[in-house]
């Protein structure tokens, strides 16, 4: 686990009238994990006040379109991006994510046809990589578009997850275990869903294909370059599926809660 804070502050520059983010680095990169303590619990209370929580929404959503921005690159939708870092702040106030660098998304809106993963490191506000992924088998074929918790459904889930393990098998080699934290991908883990390589999710294959092979449920990704992913990623980073699916997007807790306001206020 990575001993690293970074303290995010967000002030207003007066003269252009515009927010902007200063990220002092203490040790390594990550935000501050001392967001539990009576300070922090405080501004989670202040949101319950109208004029608190406009602020720090509107604060949230400069900081977010500046970040994306700054990405420079639109081939990662912003709705996703945004969802994602809504997430990523509260799994960050539940002190579920441990590796605070990196946060993952995965664009099942996009057709295997295109790079729909995308690596971002919000220390250094880049995206560090992106790549082709595969979906559930019985998700759909050129698109992804049915999705499912359930142990044998072979569909992908959607939501949010941390990383934890690595594991090496002869069936996948090297592996990434995942823990789905909601409703939506709660039984990753006795479904066995992880992060691996395979060949049915590389250029060539789509090349040859005209989309990508598909999995029982798990985010298949080509091997070149596999064990680099793995080492960004592993052990307690944010990982956020999306889909444009109105019943997850209404019920997710992690997408609803308002508590990722209190790292604006």
């Amino acid at each position: 686990m990575e001993n690293t804070y970074i303290w995010l502050m967000i002030a207003r520059n007066k003269k252009k009238s515009f927010l902007f983010v200063s990220i002092f680095f203490l040790s390594f990169c990550g935000f501050s994990n001392s967001n539990g303590g009576s300070l922090f619990n405080e501004k989670v209370a202040s949101l319950s006040n109208d004029t608190v929580y406009v602020k720090a929404k509107k604060d949230f959503l400069n900081f977010t379109h500046g970040l994306y921005n700054t990405l420079g690159d639109t081939t990662l939708s912003y709705t996703a991006f945004e969802y994602a870092a809504k997430g990523y702040f509260n799994l960050l106030r539940k002190r579920k994510v441990s590796k605070e660098r990196f946060f993952t998304v995965i664009d099942f809106e996009k057709p295997s046809t295109e790079e729909r993963l995308f690596i971002i490191d919000i220390c250094y506000n880049r995206i560090i990589y992106k790549s082709i992924v595969s979906h559930g088998k019985n998700s759909g074929g050129l698109y992804a578009n049915k999705f499912s918790n359930t142990n044998a459904s072979h569909q992908s889930s959607i939501g949010f997850y941390v990383t934890t393990s690595t594991y090496h098998s002869s069936k996948y080699d090297l592996a990434l275990r995942l823990d789905g934290v909601e409703y939506s991908n709660s039984n990753a883990s006795s479904r066995g869903v992880v992060m691996h390589g395979a060949e049915y999710a590389t250029y060539e294959f789509l090349n040859r294909n005209g989309m990508l092979g598909r999995s029982y449920g798990c985010p298949a990704m080509p091997y070149k370059n596999f064990d680099k992913v793995v080492d960004w990623i592993k052990h307690g980073s944010c990982l956020f599926i999306y889909y444009p699916d109105n019943y997850y997007l209404k019920r997710s807790r992690l997408l609803n809660s308002r508590d990722y306001l209190a790292f604006f206020v």
